[in-house]
């Protein structure tokens, strides 16, 4: 699974609440619990929407629709694209809403572009953007926003990612929901990094922590800590930093979060290549190069192999440092490569819906 894409992007549908009829409460209140669950603690979605799933004949149109998001959603996280599309495209056939529609594009379009078929993406979350001029459910409205953000950022388009980003935090600061304030500075922050604008990053990422944190977005709230200790890294507090990573690695592990545990160990030993612990930093690397998802993310992997090169390098074993540099190069190389494609597949899907 890649889901580093899917993980921070299709739990964006989640962050907002609708209101409804007294009437319906209950079953609002349980499609509420979904969207909690699957933003905090995504096994227990899992299992909530399958008993959720026994009252489906109870639900409305709207609520429906609604759940379907939501089980597309768990099966994203699961892995399970085949039946998340075919969701998805029945969504498409069957509800007229323009609303509903948005968010489902959006939706395919992380599919598309976590199996790397980035024409595909690019065509569906261009349809999804094309229509929020026709949105009247705010949380459409910011699930193509942030959904749109999120795909450029991952794909390396910086300058689009950060038009959409700047469109989702004005659009969620109107209502000011703390746990839609959590990614939208969140993705502000990462955008920033990506910029290397670390000052702002910063401020971002503080502005994340506080909305993350009260808001019990627990996975968000753990990927901004483990971004700001590392961007609080000085010659003064290295120890305290690495520290702090450490304790927020074993959250990661308690809750098989895969992606934040692989982010966390480069962290980390880039972190003791700097206090110049290279053995250390060879056992962290190397685990994390060895991850599964490391093979198929690659700005893991160029990182990776850099401390890795770097660390054995220092510790005079040239053979290793030589292998792991010659890894590092022909990663940097398929990135590159990568981004080239992207461009093309963007350049002609653009072309394709004139």
């Amino acid at each position: 699974m890649r889901p580093f894409l899917i993980k921070l992007c299709i739990i964006l549908m989640l962050l907002s609440v609708a209101s409804r009829a007294f009437a319906v409460q209950s079953l609002e209140a349980r499609l509420d619990e979904v969207q909690h669950l699957l933003s905090s603690d995504p096994k227990a979605g899992s299992q909530y929407i399958a008993d959720l799933e026994l009252s489906k004949e109870q639900f409305n149109e709207s609520q429906s629709s609604r759940f379907a998001l939501y089980k597309s959603h768990s099966l994203l996280m699961a892995g399970d694209y085949q039946q998340a599309t075919a969701l998805l495209n029945n969504l498409l056939e069957t509800n007229q809403s323009p609303d509903v529609k948005a968010q489902a594009y959006s939706m395919l379009a992380v599919i598309f572009a976590s199996n790397s078929e980035f024409m595909n993406a690019f065509v569906n979350i261009e349809k999804a953007r094309l229509m929020l001029n026709d949105l009247t459910d705010s949380r459409a409205i910011k699930t193509v926003l942030a959904n749109a953000a999120t795909i450029y950022t991952e794909v390396g388009f910086v300058d689009k990612a950060y038009e959409y980003s700047n469109s989702y935090l004005k659009e969620v600061s109107k209502a000011g929901l703390e746990k839609e304030l959590c990614y939208a500075y969140f993705n502000s922050g990462n955008i920033e990094v990506q910029l290397q604008s670390y000052a702002k990053a910063k401020d971002y990422f503080i502005e994340a922590s506080k909305n993350c944190k009260s808001s019990g977005q627990d996975l968000f709230f753990l990927l901004v800590s483990q971004e700001l200790a590392s961007i609080n890294i000085t010659g003064k507090n290295t120890k305290d930093s690495l520290k702090e990573l450490e304790l927020i690695q074993d959250k990661f592990r308690a809750i098989d979060w895969d992606i934040g545990e692989v982010n966390g160990l480069i962290k980390i030993a880039d972190i003791l290549l700097k206090l110049k612990k290279n053995e250390e930093a060879v056992k962290y690397a190397e685990k994390a190069f060895a991850a599964e998802t490391t093979d198929n993310y690659f700005p893991h992997k160029k990182e990776a192999t850099r401390i890795l090169a770097t660390a054995y390098s220092n510790l005079g074993n040239n053979d290793k440092a030589i292998e792991y540099y010659q890894l590092y190069i022909d990663t940097e190389r398929q990135i590159q490569l990568q981004l080239k494609q992207r461009k093309m597949a963007y350049f002609i899907a653009m072309q394709s819906m004139e």
